[in-house]
C-alpha cells in the first residue's frame, strides 16, 4: 500500500529528512581556537534532538509531528604546522543513531544506522594581533555512505554529494572573553532516487548557516558560551518542481567546558530552534562532548 501526503505536509516532512548530516555541520564554541601542532584530537558526541510541531511557509500545520534523533559521532583530527602560525587540521565524522517518529509522521517510520561521512580540512592562521585571534577556512566534503533505502520516505543517509565552505573568526577581547563568528555555505548533488509519491530525483538550492558565539573563561579549566544562529536558503525541487520549502530556520545555544585535566576536555550544550519557515523544530536539543588530546 502506498501512503501518499498532502503538499503541506510533504514541505514539512522534507525540511527535517534532508536536514540530518548538516547538524552535524554545527560549530561547537572553541572549534576554531588554534590547536598545538602535532596534536591527534579524538572526539566523541552524542546529540538529542525533540520536537512536535511542524511549519509551512512560516505557519505551523500540526502539533502532531513527533520527530526524536539520538545521534552519536565520531571524529578523529591530527594538526599539522605547515607555516608559522599557520595549521591544518585534517578530520573525519562518521554519524550514527536513530530516528523515531509519532503522530502524522508516524508512517515514515523510524530508521537508524550509519550516516553519511564527513571529511574536513581546517585551515587556521594566528593573527598578530594583541591577543591572537584566529581566521580559518574550511571545506568540508560529505559523501553519499550512509544507509539509506529508496523505497522509503525517511532514512538516516541522504544518498547525494555535499560541500560546504565554511569561513570563521575567532576574536580574542582580552585573556577570558572572546567571539567566535561563522559562516557557510552548502551546496548538494542531486538523489536521483528519492521517494515522494514514487521514486524522483530530488534538486537542492545552495544553503547558508550563520553562527555566533560569546565565549568567558572563568578559569583556566572552565568556559561558558551562549550563542546564536541561522539557516536561509535551500530550497528544494522534486522532479523540477519546487516544493516551496526553503530552510529559513533560528536557533539557540547554551553551554559549558570544562577541563578536568589538561588533555581531557567535558562540553555540555542545550538550546532549540527559535524560528522555522518549514520543517519540524527542534524543541529541545541536548549535546554532550567528550574530547581526548593525545600530544
Amino acid at each position: 500500500m502506498k501512503i501518499r501526503f498532502g503538499r503541506s505536509l510533504i514541505s514539512a516532512i522534507l525540511g527535517t529528512c534532508m536536514s540530518f548530516s548538516a547538524y552535524a555541520l554545527e560549530i561547537n564554541p572553541g572549534d576554531y581556537e588554534q590547536f598545538p601542532s602535532g596534536a591527534t584530537i579524538g572526539l566523541l558526541y552524542y546529540q538529542y534532538g525533540h520536537g512536535d510541531e511542524s511549519y509551512t511557509r512560516g505557519g505551523k500545520t500540526t502539533s502532531d509531528a513527533k520527530l526524536d534523533t539520538n545521534v552519536g559521532i565520531i571524529r578523529l583530527l591530527h594538526v599539522y604546522e605547515i607555516a608559522p602560525g599557520v595549521t591544518v587540521d585534517p578530520q573525519f565524522l562518521l554519524p550514527v543513531g536513530a530516528i523515531s517518529t509519532g503522530g502524522v509522521l508516524e508512517a515514515l517510520g523510524s530508521p537508524g544506522g550509519v550516516g553519511d561521512v564527513i571529511l574536513a580540512a581546517p585551515f587556521k592562521f594566528k593573527l598578530d594581533t594583541a591577543f591572537k585571534d584566529v581566521v580559518s577556512i574550511t571545506p568540508y566534503l560529505i559523501a553519499p555512505t550512509g544507509d539509506y533505502d529508496a523505497t522509503r520516505s525517511l532514512n538516516f543517509g541522504t544518498n547525494r554529494w555535499q560541500g560546504v565552505i565554511q569561513g570563521a573568526y575567532v576574536k580574542h577581547f582580552d585573556p577570558v572573553w572572546s567571539l567566535d563568528v561563522i559562516g557557510d555555505v552548502a551546496f548538494y548533488s542531486d538523489n536521483a532516487r528519492y521517494n515522494l509519491a514514487g521514486l524522483g530525483r530530488l534538486s537542492q538550492a545552495p544553503q547558508f548557516e550563520f553562527q555566533a558565539y560569546l565565549r568567558y573563561k572563568i578559569d583556566p579549566a572552565l568556559e561558558v558560551a551562549g550563542g546564536l544562529g541561522g539557516r536561509i536558503g535551500g530550497n528544494q525541487s522534486f522532479q523540477q518542481v519546487s516544493l516551496r520549502n526553503s530552510q529559513g530556520t533560528t536557533y539557540g545555544r547554551l553551554a559549558v567546558a570544562y577541563f578536568p585535566e589538561p588533555t581531557f576536555q567535558i562540553q555540555a550544550m542545550i538550546g532549540r530552534d527559535l524560528t522555522i519557515e518549514n520543517g519540524n523544530p527542534q524543541a529541545t536539543f541536548v549535546q554532550l562532548r567528550l574530547a581526548k588530546i593525545f600530544p
